[in-house]
């Protein structure tokens, strides 16, 4: 009972309620919870864009880790070249009327086997021969050495090819050198 009668005097007196929060105060505590709301908020956008720049930077390493596995060969690829054109300009010299020669046939064909087997590399590398004759030019894949015109044929279309072109995985490695017809 005198528990009760104190805290009724004190409620009911003049002494001010320690518990009992001013106006003044609790505007400065929403201002402070409002601040902190937004760095909160801000903290966490920066998160989540770290997150995401981190994610990006994963996802273009391991991009450009496929690719460096995929063109790793290029540069070699690209020295292969110039063997694989002397070995076709070996094949055209023999005329066909000098291969029944004992001799000239069996170089022929160590020439030839030597040729085909280094194309089967080049496919199993996923590096394709090109020879656009009657395609639609290119850049991407044609370098125009000249034009010729021609009525009879499409402007823009390939008609003679001087030196075939590579590809290495949808990559030109050497542009076909080409001639295109030009309109008349």
């Amino acid at each position: 009972k005198q528990w009760y009668q104190r805290r009724v005097a004190i409620t009911a007196g003049d002494a001010e309620d320690p518990l009992a929060l001013k106006d003044v105060e609790i505007a400065a505590l929403q201002a402070k919870l409002a601040t902190e709301k937004e760095l909160l908020t801000d903290l966490k956008n920066k998160y989540l864009r770290a997150l995401a720049d981190g994610e990006n930077v994963r996802n273009r390493a391991k991009k450009e880790l496929e690719n460096s596995k995929i063109f790793s060969i290029q540069s070699f690829a690209k020295d292969m070249l110039p063997v694989s054109d002397v070995l076709e300009k070996a094949l055209e010299s023999v005329p066909e009327s000098e291969r029944s020669s004992k001799v000239l046939a069996n170089l022929y064909e160590g020439v030839s086997l030597t040729h085909s087997q280094l194309h089967q590399v080049f496919k199993r590398h996923n590096l394709v021969k090109i020879t656009p004759l009657g395609e639609e030019f290119d850049p991407v894949y044609h370098e125009a050495m000249f034009q010729v015109p021609d009525p009879t044929q499409t402007p823009g279309t390939v008609m003679n090819v001087i030196q075939s072109g590579y590809v290495l995985h949808s990559r030109s490695i050497r542009s076909a050198k080409v001639g295109v017809v030009k309109e008349t």
